[in-house]
């Protein structure tokens, strides 16, 4: 039973079950988006991905994480998934696209989700808190994508191939996580009150009038 289970195609499986949670979590922004918050969400997208770019020579040193976790920070878990979602997809037309890319969309998209739960449980935090954040996201982000390698190309899939795997890319993920808390050392200060400032004049507080009586509304124009 063990054997049958480690020869099933878990590269096609697992793409197929990663595809379908980045669809709930594209359900779950549409039903929540507010038409301001749209341009907001693609303009951080589209400056998260850009920002890879140019750093792509340098192994895993890039602005990108630090910017979907701050997108996350200011603006919550869903536009911040969705930021880390299609800032991956962005880049990839760029630097390449395969079967790597929806791995790195979740990837992205959860470092952004964190983001946004940890503004929630500590809205006052600032650089140093996303600092450890990022550098706990270098690492986690690195042993996502191991598990894709690990299923794609490792046999037999154990523990050995995957620690193998693991120490291959440690090195990597030590520079974007080390990148990630100097970034956010550096920028947070500059970058966050900038974002608070705008999410501040995205949300409008629409005062819902009240209903009139039934006592007022049979009453005549003469009549209090």
């Amino acid at each position: 039973m063990l054997e049958y289970f480690l020869t099933l195609p878990w590269s096609l499986l697992s793409l197929g079950i990663l595809l379908s949670a980045l669809s709930v979590f594209v359900f779950l922004y549409e039903r929540r988006r507010e038409s301001r918050e749209v341009p907001v969400v693609a303009a951080l997208a589209a400056l998260a991905a850009a920002g890879r770019i140019p750093f792509a020579a340098i192994p895993s040193v890039q602005p990108t994480t630090y910017l979907v976790l701050l997108s996350g920070f200011v603006f919550g878990p869903v536009p911040g998934f969705t930021v880390g979602a299609t800032a991956a997809l962005a880049s990839n037309f760029f630097l390449g696209q395969g079967p790597w890319t929806p791995w790195q969309m979740l990837a992205w998209g959860l470092a952004g989700a964190s983001g946004g739960w940890v503004g929630r449980a500590c809205p006052r935090a600032g650089a140093r808190t996303l600092a450890v954040l990022g550098f706990f996201w270098g690492y986690l982000f690195g042993a996502i994508m191991n598990v894709w390698n690990w299923l794609t190309y490792m046999y037999p899939l154990d523990l050995t191939t995957f620690a193998a795997v693991e120490a291959t890319g440690v090195w990597f993920d030590t520079l974007h996580a080390a990148g990630n808390a100097l970034l956010a050392l550096l920028l947070t200060d500059r970058l966050l009150p900038r974002l608070l400032r705008f999410r501040a004049r995205l949300r409008v507080e629409v005062l819902r009038e009240a209903p009139p009586s039934a006592g007022s509304a049979a009453a005549g124009p003469g009549e209090k």
